[in-house]
């Protein structure tokens, strides 16, 4: 009787291991038949980070020197790649910008108190609405309508072209260098970013199809546009959940707010610093090595402020 009772429990134990295999997070299948085939070890769920960890207390009163910074971080750079791919949603590995547009929520007509908010102003004080949103996602265009049967033009139509985070091609980003004399440190915190979209003007009287044909004219039509400002200390919960392709080692798992936040590890070009007029360095310098020059004249004077700090 005893033989039976603990042979009873084995299956009932056995039948409830089974239960639990078959509950597998991330499986496009209805009745998954095994766990994702990744590597030959069990893999652990990454997809639960822990909260952003937060700055270092600052007073105003030890700060002795700040300067203001904006940089271009170009994602056509090879070391910005994975900021870019993936494309496509690969699984639970999606792109930065894919990430921003998941946060952002901005397809759901009901958006949820937790989205994140878009700013049209860069001092973030200006709330976007979801139709200005949605206007600065999607491209509404006037083209020629063609008869599908003869092909001859009967008119125009309108066409609405929606924006993907594919088309994101560089970030703006806004940051503070300052030095700390509490910690005796010179620190930068990131205060807003800026995705930039790619897109094509086509011409009234020719079809999307037609100006693909030809890449010189579709390269001459590419143009530029800000989805709006977003603060950063409000984006870092999203990226902090959101695990980044590492080019050196799979195994040593980053999120993006890691790779961005805290190792900066991103190729990026400074087009302004803080300056009386206000300007861009594209607007005092018009020759495009010069500008890359004083980008890094730029860099350099933080770079010697720093070391001039110490006495060796």
């Amino acid at each position: 009787m005893k033989k039976l009772t603990l042979f009873a429990m084995m299956l009932l134990a056995a039948s409830f291991a089974f239960a639990q295999d078959d509950e597998v997070d991330g499986s496009t299948l209805d009745q998954p038949v095994r766990r994702p085939v990744e590597t030959p070890w069990e893999q652990v769920n990454t997809g639960d980070f822990t909260e952003p960890i937060s700055y270092a207390p600052v007073r105003q009163a030890d700060v002795m020197y700040y300067w203001t910074i904006w940089r271009i971080v170009d994602l056509r750079e090879k070391v910005n790649h994975p900021l870019y791919f993936p494309t496509e949603l690969k699984g639970t590995w999606k792109s930065l910008g894919q990430t921003i547009f998941d946060a952002i929520d901005f397809k759901n007509p009901e958006r949820s108190a937790d989205a994140l908010p878009v700013y049209s102003d860069e001092m973030c004080t200006l709330p976007m609405t979801q139709e200005e949103i949605l206007g600065n996602l999607s491209q509404s265009r006037v083209i020629a309508d063609y008869d599908p049967e003869t092909g001859e033009e009967i008119g125009e139509k309108e066409q609405i072209i929606e924006h993907e985070a594919k088309d994101i091609i560089s970030y703006r980003i806004k940051e503070v260098w300052y030095f700390d004399k509490q910690y005796s440190t010179f620190k930068v915190q990131i205060l807003e970013l800026t995705p930039v979209i790619e897109y094509e003007r086509l011409a009234a009287n020719s079809s999307y199809e037609e100006e693909e044909e030809d890449a010189e004219a579709v390269a001459a039509n590419k143009s530029t546009m800000r989805v709006g400002y977003i603060y950063y200390d409000e984006l870092r919960p999203f990226l902090a959940k959101q695990e980044v392709f590492n080019m050196k080692n799979q195994a040593a798992r980053l999120s993006f707010d890691d790779l961005i936040t805290w190792k900066r590890d991103f190729s990026s070009l400074i087009y302004k610093e803080s300056n009386v007029y206000d300007r861009d360095i594209e607007e005092y310098i018009a020759n495009s090595r010069d500008q890359r020059i004083e980008s890094e004249r730029i860099t350099e004077k933080l770079r010697t402020f720093e070391h001039d700090l110490w006495e060796f």
